[in-house]
């Protein structure tokens, strides 16, 4: 019966059990330091940067942040081909992608959509809204990821009753073999 418990999956941390791990990916080391002193005051948001948008994607699968928040414009890679490679990831898929931007256009906010990020903002944005955003897309993400968890349970649980099923009727049925040869 322990080897039945010891295959049940690990609880995932909630937000109250951690801060939010926010990704930067930004070329300028400037607009990274800026965005830092936006959220220095905020203890529950940690800020994690990659300068180098060609190593984001490593980085991100490492961290696992609860929010990605990503340039636009950058040498190497594309910020739209960026947030691809974010969605075909199989650690990165379902991560929240909040776009940064200096140009506000319509036509661009919809690619960035059509691509996989979940939210747009022109740099730098104000803070409180920075702060808001951040906080909605991880509490969803976490929402998310608990669902997954119970979701996950259930069907081990299922799985579990099955096996328990299955060894009962082998048990009564080498019960009622015994009793027939006795």
């Amino acid at each position: 019966m322990s080897e039945l418990i010891s295959n049940k999956p690990q609880p995932l941390q909630t937000p109250a059990d951690s801060p939010i791990s926010v990704l930067v990916v930004d070329d300028q080391p400037i607009v990274v330091e800026s965005i830092r002193r936006l959220l220095a005051t905020e203890s529950d948001i940690e800020i994690q940067a990659c300068n180098d948008p060609t190593q984001a994607l490593s980085m991100a699968a490492e961290l696992l942040p609860s929010v990605i928040l990503q340039d636009l414009v950058m040498p190497d890679v594309d910020g739209l081909m960026l947030v691809k490679f974010f969605r075909a990831h199989p650690k990165t898929k379902e991560t929240p992608i909040i776009v940064l931007s200096s140009k506000d256009e319509p036509k661009v906010n919809a690619s960035a959509f059509a691509v996989g990020a979940n939210d747009y903002l022109v740099k730098l944005p104000d803070p409180v809204e920075l702060v808001a955003r951040l906080r909605y897309h991880a509490k969803a993400y976490q929402s998310f990821l608990k669902t997954g968890a119970v979701e996950e349970t259930l069907a081990h649980n299922k799985a579990l009753e099955a096996r328990v099923e299955a060894r009962t009727a082998e048990l009564s049925q080498a019960l009622d073999d015994l009793k027939q040869a006795q």
